[in-house]
């Protein structure tokens, strides 16, 4: 007998691909047990019912593109109590914010914004895709009142940890050294580079990562590793 009063939960997708939530349904065993503590009012990819706010908690997947998007992310946030940004789209523009990197003229449209640059959210889990075991953690301390933090780890250190040959003594380009851990060094361990889609460390080093990185690429393929989800670097800057 569930003796937990719920709390109401909302999923949103803005620009993406929506695979941060596909993520979390592809462990449905885990999503169910989120049901014992949260009530489903909005979740456009998982019924067909959807009720608007005001929210408890509302999880925002994807980056806002143009002013109807952006209106209704404020609308988000004015009706929740907590918001949860998901994935590389919301916190740092996701792949298609390429884009800022071309003269507005030729695209004829604004540059790419994050979700944290339109609004104050609660929480940020980075990823592309999230954990969704990082998802769940988030959502239970939340629901207890509890302040989730994210680990403080470069994914190296989980390199290290799998016993992964380090991509960068082989000469080879990896983000590793200035992007968040969290991951369990899944592209690492899978013989990919790091592209650093969970976002820079707070204690990055990116003077030394260009430096690093200009042994094997030249300088436009650095200035692309280091923007694939976004600007890496503008982002670290602005926690500085």
């Amino acid at each position: 007998m569930n003796t937990f009063p719920k709390k109401s939960m909302a999923i949103f997708s803005l620009t993406s691909c929506e695979g941060c939530q596909f993520e979390l349904l592809s462990f449905y065993d885990h999503f169910k047990e989120l049901l014992r503590f949260y009530d489903i009012k909005n979740f456009r990819l998982g019924q067909e019912i959807n009720l608007p706010g005001p929210f408890d908690v509302a999880i925002i997947e994807g980056s806002p593109d143009g002013e109807k998007q952006i209106d209704f992310l404020k609308q988000i946030r004015k009706q929740t109590k907590t918001v949860i940004a998901i994935g590389s789209c919301a916190h740092l523009g996701g792949i298609q914010s390429q884009r800022n990197r071309l003269p507005k003229k030729l695209i004829g449209k604004d540059p790419v914004k994050t979700v944290l640059d339109v609004i104050n959210v609660d929480f940020v889990l980075p990823g592309c895709p999230i954990s969704h075991t990082e998802l769940i953690n988030c959502l239970v301390d939340v629901y207890w009142g509890k302040v989730f933090t994210l680990p403080d780890t470069a994914v190296c250190f989980e390199c290290k940890e799998n016993e992964n040959a380090c991509r960068i003594k082989e000469d080879l380009p990896c983000l590793g050294p200035v992007t968040r851990g969290g991951c369990d060094s899944i592209c690492v361990n899978k013989g990919e580079a790091c592209l650093g889609c969970r976002g820079p460390l707070d204690q990055a080093n990116f003077k030394k990562m260009r430096e690093v990185l200009g042994t094997m690429l030249e300088d436009e393929e650095i200035e692309n590793w280091l923007t694939i989800y976004g600007n890496y670097e503008k982002e670290h800057n602005k926690h500085e």
